[in-house]
């Protein structure tokens, strides 16, 4: 039987474990109101009118090569087409570094954009950016939107979706695939 002496201790004790065991309630709860924050946030952009005409206009391109492209699209060129390319491209890199570092869960994304979104948009232009990274010598660049995409993939395939290209993507895209 426990000493009359001990029992201070041992309520001291029982409400540290209390304190903490509540603390580390706190702390999740707060880390998944922040995750849904954050996915509210991205949620909003991803549906807007703006966001679905730009990326729709972007997906209907047509080039032959790199250098098509670059002659059709290139910053110098086609400025309009250039900063919807990029608002789309770096969205897509953002929310890819955002997933590698476990910031943002994995399904809420998938459930978001990673049905087709991300998915078509890298299946779109893989070629390019990769062509790009190696023209300008960046093998950095956009491989946070390559990284969502082949993960947006892998639960795509896993789940045993086909993954089905629109007609209209142009030739370029169907003549390397």
């Amino acid at each position: 039987m426990i000493q009359i002496e001990y029992l201070p201790l041992v309520l001291t004790g029982l409400s540290i474990t209390v304190s903490i065991l509540y603390y580390a309630m706190v702390l999740r709860n707060q880390n998944k109101t922040r995750q849904a924050q954050l996915f509210m946030q991205l949620y909003q952009k991803y549906i807007t009118k703006e966001w679905w005409a730009d990326g729709w206009e972007l997906l209907q391109m047509e080039w032959e090569d790199f250098d098509d492209f670059a002659q059709k699209y290139d910053s110098v060129v086609n400025i309009d087409n250039f900063t919807k390319r990029y608002v789309s491209w770096y969205f897509f890199d953002g929310i890819g570094l955002l997933l590698k570092k476990n910031l943002v869960d994995k399904e809420m994304i998938y459930y978001l954009m990673g049905g087709y979104g991300a998915i078509w948009n890298w299946v779109k232009f893989e070629h390019i950016i990769i062509e790009g990274r190696e023209r300008l010598q960046n093998p950095d660049h956009l491989i946070w939107f390559e990284y969502l995409a082949k993960e947006m993939l892998k639960i795509r395939e896993s789940r045993g979706h086909k993954l089905i290209i629109p007609e209209g993507w142009g030739t370029y895209l169907e003549s390397n695939r």
